[in-house]
């Protein structure tokens, strides 16, 4: 793999995860003051939220963990899997439609450059910091400082000392409440583009080479305590009547986890005739819906 690929990886892996992390180590060392602004009847506390919104996305692997196990099992690039709608303008109209698209992006990101796909990956990356400078992270996704870096080949510490002062700086720029709002829409739209991602995978695969893919049907298999995690979150921040058609959507995808998991469905099922389970047929058709709803551009 290319060294500059490499450190593509290091810049996209590292841009939420030290932001979450920096969020999370501050807040640790203000343990002993009042958690603010989650404590009404049935909320969570801050602390508590953080520790759930950190098991959503481990279940996947971060982006360059998930893509390369899909490439490990010998899938070529496959263009469609990337959200090319490029209406970004319509992304920008407001902070939670910006930060839930931008975690679709960032995946789609490593995505193209695990494949070599750096020309439409300098593409992903320009549109993913106008998405980021509406919610106040386009510095984060500094293309020009990108392409010095990449063709430089600065080593990884470098990049990750860099960031985790972008993070710094950034966490002073929101609201806490509003920080934990961006941080789990961008967890979900992660989330999702990964579950879409290694769903889609096993319905395009060859079927000699269904053996290969294993690991992916028992790590999409495994995502519904992650799933029961991120709607708990999404309703934690979520204002009155906000969401409720996104919801609905989340906990129908849940129901059909539920069922998918169940022992009936479970019986006998196996890679090379997981794509003729109508459960599993149901819940990639529902997910491809939550998917679009997500990236839908009016």
């Amino acid at each position: 793999m290319k060294s500059g690929t490499l450190i593509s990886h290091v810049i996209l892996i590292t841009l939420f995860t030290v932001l979450f992390s920096a969020c999370n180590g501050r807040k640790e060392q203000e343990s002993g003051k009042q958690e603010s602004g989650m404590g009404e009847p049935g909320k969570l506390h801050q602390q508590q939220f953080i520790k759930k919104l950190e098991t959503v996305n481990p279940g996947l692997k971060d982006p360059s963990g998930i893509v390369q196990l899909i490439k490990l099992t010998g899938a070529g690039f496959i263009p469609d899997l990337v959200n090319d709608s490029g209406m970004d303008s319509y992304y920008m109209e407001d902070s939670s439609r910006a930060a839930i698209n931008l975690g679709v992006y960032t995946v789609d990101l490593v995505y193209l450059l695990t494949y070599d796909q750096d020309e439409k990956a300098d593409l992903f990356l320009e549109k993913a910091r106008l998405i980021a400078e509406r919610i106040g992270a386009g510095h984060l996704y500094d293309h020009g400082m990108y392409k010095r870096y990449r063709s430089a080949g600065v080593p990884s510490d470098t990049l990750i000392k860099y960031f985790s002062k972008s993070a710094e700086s950034l966490e002073h720029e929101f609201r806490e409440i509003e920080l934990l709002r961006i941080s789990t829409l961008f967890a979900t739209g992660e989330f999702i583009e990964k579950l879409h991602f290694t769903t889609s995978l096993l319905f395009h695969a060859d079927k000699e080479d269904l053996d290969h893919y294993w690991t992916i049907m028992i790590l999409v298999f495994q995502q519904e305590k992650a799933l029961d995690n991120l709607i708990l979150l999404l309703e934690q921040i979520r204002g009155d009547e906000e969401g409720e058609r996104f919801m609905a959507m989340m906990k129908d995808l849940k129901q059909l986890y539920t069922e998918l998991n169940s022992s009936n469905e479970m019986a006998g099922i196996n890679t090379h005739n997981i794509t003729d389970n109508q459960v599993f047929i149901d819940l990639v058709d529902h997910l491809r819906r939550v998917r679009n709803f997500i990236i839908q551009t009016e």
